[in-house]
């Protein structure tokens, strides 16, 4: 198995974090690991969902089988990995994970921000948004308790295969 990150990076002025509520639907574009065939179709993936692998006692979170493939393909949402924090901050100039992947069979190629996203703002009263959308591929909003305007923009993101501690 394979774990893929998905890494953002994105112009932020009053916003200093940005983050996915465990329950968010990733919205992706999904191809077949070694045959190179794509989804024509967005799948959504979310850590709430469970299905059951056929001829296996394991689960995952999506499940596809590739024509003439003879197994199924599958990803997970990883939830946690130790000395990793998901999300997104506004004072590195830097791509920073938000999710991280297992993937048998299929990778992500493609991310689609559907869902509503969690950020703080920057200013010296806190103040948090649950509801921040990005389908538009930015955002922007006025923070009363600070008096300023936030808005997040230029959003970019990559996929990076990554090493998991302790897995080989």
């Amino acid at each position: 198995m394979v774990f893929i990150a998905l890494k953002i990076k994105a112009d932020c002025e009053g916003v200093t974090k940005l983050r996915a509520p465990k329950e968010y639907p990733w919205c992706l574009k999904v191809r077949q690991s070694d045959g190179g065939e794509e989804r024509d179709n967005e799948v959504f993936i979310c850590s709430l969902e469970s299905h059951d692998l056929t001829g296996s006692k394991g689960t995952a979170h999506f499940i596809l089988k590739w024509d003439g493939a003879k197994k199924e393909s599958y990803i997970n949402v990883v939830e946690e990995v130790k000395g990793l924090e998901f999300g997104f901050d506004s004072e590195k100039n830097e791509f920073q994970t938000i999710a991280v992947f297992e993937c048998r069979g299929m990778e992500p190629f493609a991310w689609i921000p559907k869902g509503d996203m969690i950020a703080e703002a920057t200013g010296n009263k806190s103040k948090t948004w649950n509801d921040i959308d990005l389908t538009e591929g930015e955002w922007a909003e006025y923070d009363d308790a600070n008096d300023a305007s936030v808005q997040i923009l230029d959003i970019q993101h990559k996929f990076e295969t990554i090493k998991l501690p302790g897995k080989k």
